[in-house]
């Protein structure tokens, strides 16, 4: 009983290591499970998704939402966006 839960525990720490797709790949040749292959995609995708998570990305998807429903909030919403991007192109270049 304790090897079958030191083996999952080992498992568990080797989803938590996984940092890019080649490592996801690789992984997935390790395991042999079609279970075991879906466990760990959803464990990558989720990480993926907390590491997104921020203030700054939450409330641009929510006013790209508006955006998206309200046509005089979009032109608002395009012209901001440029402006952003105007300025981190200038201070990439700098």
């Amino acid at each position: 009983m304790t090897d079958r839960m030191e083996k999952e525990n080992n498992r568990i720490s080797d989803y938590r290591n996984i940092r890019n797709i080649q490592e996801l790949q690789y992984q997935r040749r390790l395991l042999s499970s079609r279970i075991d292959h879906q466990e760990i995609m959803v464990m990558y995708k989720l990480r993926c998704v907390w590491e997104f998570i921020s203030p700054s990305n939450l409330l641009d998807m929510g006013l790209r939402a508006i955006a998206s429903h309200n046509s005089s909030f979009n032109i608002l919403y395009k012209a901001v966006d440029f402006v952003k991007n105007i300025i981190r192109s200038r201070r990439s270049s700098q």
